[in-house]
C-alpha cells in the first residue's frame, strides 16, 4: 500500500506540472462537479445509469418525490387517492411550468406514462409500470391510473420525471430536454454539460449566494479528478474514488469531505442448487468466517457500515435483522456438522469464488479467500472483466460471486431476489432460492394497500432471508462527497442524490 501511495503521489506531482496553466476559471455562481462517466441520457424514461439519474434529478420533478424514509411525499402532485386497489388518482399543483413555460398539465402526465408503456418507446423501465392497463387525463389536474393488478410499489416508481407531451410523444432526447425540474438544460461545450437555474415558479427562487449554474465534466481517471480538486479546477466530486485516495485528499486543507451510508448494499452471493452450498450449515458457516470488521477497516479506510438486509435502517420497511458476528470456531463446528471434516491438509472442500478485475473487488475476495481457507474452506478466485463475469452471474455459472445492490429504495426489492418466479432471466434470484412461505408472503405485500400490513411482511421476508442465510451481507457502502473552497453547504444524501445543491452556497 505504501508503494501505491508513493505511486500516486509521483504521479499528481507530475501532473500538477502539466496542468498548471489549463485551469479555467468558473463563472458567478458556477459549480463544477467532476464525473468519473458520461452522462448517457437527459431523458428520464431510458435512464438506466447512475450518472444519467443523478443529473435528471436536478432537471425533472415526478408526481412524487421519496423522503430520507423513502416515503412518497408530494411533488407535481397535490394529493391523490386510491379509491380501490386497481386506481389511483392524482390531483396536480396549479402552479408549475415547463422550462419552456409551458404548464404542466394533467396530458403531459398521461403522455409521458403512456410513452413509457408503449412497446415502441422501448423503455427499459416500461416493466416497472407493467400493472398499469391504462392512463387518463380528466381536465388540467386530475390523472386516473387503472391498474392490471395491485401493485403496493407503483407510487414509489411515480418519482420518474415528468415531460411534455409533445416531447414524450418522441424518442430518446439524449443530448437535450424540456423538464420542469429546479435547473434547465443549457447545452454542451468543450467544458461539459451545463444546467442553468431555471427560476420557475413551484421551484423556488434561487437565494443570493445559492448555486446559479452546474457544469458537469467528466474525468475518468480518480488521481486526475483528485488533482483538480486540489487545485481547485472543479468544485466537487460524489464517490468513485478508491479509498486509498482519501488519505491524501483529507491533508489537503481546502477541501472538505463528508460521508455517510449509502442504499449501495455489498453481498456474497451463493448458488443454493451447488452440492455443498444447498445445505444452510455450510452458507451460514461461510458467512461466520468472514471477519467485516477487519475487512472495512484494512480495505476501505473503515468508511462502509456494516448491514445486515438490503434496505438501510432508515428505510420505513426495514427489519432489524440481528448481526452475524465473526466466529471461526463454530463456523468450523457447522462444517462438522455438515459432514464436511477436514482431510489431513486440513481442507474440507473448494469453491470457486468469481469477481471482477476491479481491484478493489479483488483484493477484497482474495482477503474473503484467505479466511475461509482458515476455517478448512479453500478457495479459487476467478477474477473476470466486468461484461465476463456479470454474463455468467446472470447464467447462474457460479459458486460464490461478490456484487452490490446500487440505489435501492423499493421493498419490492424482495420480491426481485427471493421470490421463486425470479428466477434469471426473469428476475435476479440468482441463487435459485425457493421458499413457498415467502413467495406467499411477497405477493401478500405487493397487493396489500395497508402501510402497516406491508412492515409486518416484508419484517417477515427479511427474517426468514436471514435464517435461510441466502446472502452473506457485508456493508452499506459510503457516500463521499469531496468539495473545494466555493462550494459550501452541501449534506451528502444515502442514495448520492445531488440534490443537496439546492441548499449549497458557492462563494465567488
Amino acid at each position: 500500500m505504501d508503494t501505491l501511495i508513493r505511486s500516486f503521489l509521483l504521479v499528481l506531482l507530475v501532473l500538477t506540472g502539466l496542468s498548471a496553466c489549463s485551469q479555467q476559471k468558473a463563472e458567478q455562481g458556477e459549480v463544477r462537479i467532476a464525473l468519473a462517466q458520461q452522462v448517457m441520457t437527459l431523458d428520464p424514461r431510458f435512464s438506466t445509469d447512475a450518472a444519467s439519474h443523478r443529473v435528471q434529478e436536478l432537471v425533472h420533478r415526478g408526481l412524487v418525490h421519496l423522503d430520507e424514509h423513502f416515503e412518497a411525499q408530494p411533488d407535481l402532485a397535490e394529493s391523490w387517492t386510491q379509491p380501490d386497489p386497481l386506481t389511483w388518482r392524482f390531483h396536480l399543483r396549479a402552479d408549475l411550468s415547463f422550462h419552456n413555460d409551458s404548464p404542466v398539465t394533467a396530458a403531459d402526465v398521461a403522455a409521458t406514462l403512456q410513452s413509457i408503456l408503449d412497446p415502441a418507446t422501448a423503455s427499459p423501465l416500461r416493466a416497472g409500470f407493467s400493472a398499469i392497463e391504462s392512463v387518463q387525463a380528466e381536465g388540467q389536474r386530475d390523472v386516473v391510473l387503472h391498474l392490471l393488478r395491485p401493485d403496493a410499489s407503483l407510487l414509489t416508481r411515480l418519482s420518474i420525471g415528468v415531460l411534455p407531451a409533445s416531447v414524450a410523444a418522441l424518442g430518446n432526447q439524449s443530448q437535450t430536454i424540456t423538464g420542469c425540474g429546479a435547473f434547465r438544460v443549457a447545452g454542451r461545450d468543450g467544458r461539459g454539460l451545463l444546467l442553468e437555474r431555471a427560476g420557475r415558479p413551484g421551484v423556488g427562487q434561487a437565494s443570493p449566494g445559492a448555486v446559479q449554474s452546474i457544469r458537469f465534466i467528466v474525468v475518468k481517471d480518480p488521481v486526475t479528478r483528485c488533482l483538480k480538486l486540489a487545485r481547485g479546477e472543479v468544485d466537487f466530486t460524489e464517490n468513485d474514488l478508491p479509498p486509498h485516495l482519501l488519505g491524501y485528499l483529507k491533508k489537503q486543507k481546502q477541501l472538505t469531505i463528508a460521508t455517510r451510508p449509502s442504499t449501495t448494499f455489498a453481498y456474497l452471493g451463493m448458488n443454493l442448487q451447488d452440492e455443498r452450498l444447498k445445505d444452510v450449515r455450510v452458507r451460514r458457516a461461510l458467512a461466520m468466517g468472514v471477519d467485516r470488521e477487519r475487512l472495512k477497516n484494512a480495505l476501505y479506510a473503515g468508511l462502509p457500515v456494516l448491514g445486515e438486509t438490503v434496505l438501510t435502517p432508515t428505510h420505513w420497511a426495514s427489519a432489524a435483522i440481528p448481526a452475524i458476528a465473526y466466529d471461526p470456531e463454530q463456523a468450523a463446528a457447522l462444517l462438522d456438522g455438515a459432514g464436511f471434516k477436514p482431510d489431513a491438509n486440513g481442507v474440507r472442500f473448494s469453491l470457486n469464488y468469481r469477481t471482477s478485475t476491479d481491484p478493489a473487488r479483488l483484493r477484497m475476495a482474495s482477503a474473503i479467500a484467505d479466511m475461509w481457507r482458515r476455517i478448512g474452506v479453500d478457495v479459487k478466485v476467478e477474477s473476470l472483466e466486468w461484461g465476463g463475469f456479470y454474463a455468467r452471474i446472470k447464467q447462474g455459472d457460479f459458486q460464490v460471486f461478490s456484487l452490490a445492490w446500487v440505489g435501492i429504495v423499493d421493498p419490492d426489492i424482495y420480491r426481485w431476489i427471493l421470490h421463486s418466479s425470479m428466477w434469471p432471466p426473469k428476475g435476479a434470484n440468482r441463487g435459485r432460492y425457493a421458499n413457498k412461505q415467502v413467495d406467499a408472503w411477497l405477493d401478500e405485500a405487493a397487493a396489500s394497500q395497508s402501510r402497516e400490513e406491508q412492515k409486518d411482511l416484508y419484517a417477515r421476508i427479511q427474517h426468514q432471508m436471514a435464517e435461510d442465510q441466502v446472502y452473506i451481507p457485508l456493508w452499506y457502502e459510503p457516500v463521499i462527497a469531496v468539495s473545494g473552497l466555493r462550494l459550501q453547504g452541501f449534506s451528502p444524501a444515502p442514495d448520492g442524490s445531488l440534490l443537496g445543491l439546492l441548499q449549497a452556497r458557492v462563494k465567488n
